[in-house]
C-alpha cells in the first residue's frame, strides 16, 4: 500500500521532488509554467500528489474532480523503480476516487505509446474515438492531439464534450 503527501502550495518541502520528476518525464509541451502550476494548487478540485512506499518517494500524480469524473493530468513513476509495479498500484489507488476516470495519451505512432497504451488498457481503460485536441501549456505552441482513455468504460459523445469543457474552462484556466 501506497501513502501520499497532498501539495497544497510550491513552498510545500515536497515540491521540487515532484516537480523534478515532472520535468524530466513530461516533455515541455506538457508542462505547466510556474505560474499556472501555483494557480492550479490553489484550486480546490485540484490534487498534487507525492507518492511513497515507506519513505522511499515513487512517484506523482496531478489529478482534477471535474464534477463526478476523475481527470489524471500528469502520473509518473520515478525512473529508478519504473517496471516495479508501483505504476499500477498507483493507479489503481486513483481509479478508486470516481466513478468515471479519465486520462489522455499521445497519438499511436511511436512503440512507447502503444506501449502505453497496453499498460492502461491491462487496468481497465478504454480508447476512445472522440478527435481530440489538448489546449496548449505555453503561448507560442500549437495545441496537441492526444487519445483519450477512460475507465470503466468508454464514454459517449455527451460525456466526451462535458469533459472537455472542464479540460478548456478548469484546468486550462
Amino acid at each position: 500500500m501506497l501513502s501520499t503527501h497532498r501539495l497544497t502550495s510550491t513552498d510545500s518541502p515536497l515540491f521540487s521532488r515532484v516537480d523534478a520528476l515532472y520535468a524530466q518525464a513530461f516533455p515541455w509541451h506538457e508542462q505547466r509554467e510556474p505560474a499556472a502550476k501555483a494557480q492550479a494548487l490553489n484550486d480546490p478540485r485540484y490534487t498534487l500528489e507525492a507518492w511513497f512506499d515507506g519513505e522511499q518517494f515513487v512517484g506523482m500524480s496531478g489529478s482534477w474532480r471535474l464534477g463526478e469524473m476523475l481527470y489524471i493530468e500528469h502520473l509518473a513513476v520515478d525512473g529508478t523503480l519504473r517496471s516495479k509495479g508501483y505504476g499500477k498500484i498507483l493507479l489503481a489507488e486513483l481509479l478508486t476516487r470516481a466513478p468515471l476516470t479519465v486520462l489522455e495519451i499521445d497519438p499511436l505512432t511511436t512503440e512507447i505509446a502503444h506501449r502505453r497504451l497496453r499498460f492502461y488498457e491491462s487496468m481497465g481503460f478504454v480508447a476512445n474515438p472522440w478527435a481530440h485536441t489538448h489546449p496548449t501549456y505555453h503561448q507560442g505552441i500549437a495545441d496537441h492531439e492526444l487519445v483519450v482513455l477512460s475507465y470503466p468504460q468508454g464514454i459517449d459523445a455527451v460525456e466526451y464534450q462535458r469533459f472537455n469543457e472542464g479540460l478548456c474552462q478548469v484546468v486550462m484556466q
